[in-house]
């Protein structure tokens, strides 16, 4: 990969100009979809227009990373015992945690889940339980990005889960079931290490 400075010159196509020259300058970049820009990478600047008319690819990874930000709000309604649970197992993986712990701890479930470093099977079943069987009264609110909302499109098509509240349920009885139960928790020196990010 060729690296450019700033103030490096090179020769361009401009959709306005045409055969042109463009000059590397740090500039915000809105991303093709309108859905938000990132903010101060070099760009390559027309010198006539003034339009940013390419990206090098040293750029394209702060790009993704900002991509990768944006967030959907995803809420579903469970049970009151489902935030208990969640609660239990927070303390158990490290007691100096709060409940802000709660939601990471769901979506690092979900990612090993869905990626297979933890057991799916028999996730869907989870759902027939007594536990699984109350009004659902509190509300669980989480923002993901599209790596997240892949990964509940994964467990869904591989456990036959119906829509978004099955799977944020079939996760926390998973919880329940790993970590809230056991007197040895499983996976306990990965969440901890994982949880000492939070502390």
């Amino acid at each position: 990969m060729k690296i450019v400075k700033e103030g490096d010159s090179r020769q361009v196509i401009c959709p306005e100009c045409g055969l042109t020259h463009a000059t590397y300058q740090l500039r915000d970049v809105n991303f093709n979809d309108d859905s938000g820009m990132v903010k101060n990478i070099l760009a390559a600047v027309c010198n006539h227009c003034n339009n940013v008319v390419s990206i090098p690819k040293q750029s394209t990874a702060k790009v993704r990373a900002e991509y990768n930000k944006i967030k959907t709000p995803i809420d579903v309604r469970l049970p009151a015992h489902f935030l208990d649970i969640l609660n239990i197992a927070t303390q158990k993986i490290d007691a100096s945690l709060g409940d802000s712990f709660n939601k990471a701890l769901v979506l690092y479930y979900l990612h090993a889940l869905s990626s297979n470093r933890f057991s799916q099977n028999d996730l869907g079943l989870l759902l027939t339980s007594d536990l699984a069987k109350a009004k659902a009264s509190k509300r669980f609110s989480v923002k993901l990005n599209e790596k997240s909302i892949n990964e509940i499109k994964s467990l869904m098509a591989s456990q036959k889960l119906k829509n978004n509240t099955e799977v944020f349920k079939s996760l926390i009885l998973r919880i329940n079931e790993d970590i809230v139960q056991p007197k040895q928790p499983k996976h306990l020196a990965e969440l901890q290490n994982f949880a000492a990010a939070f502390a």
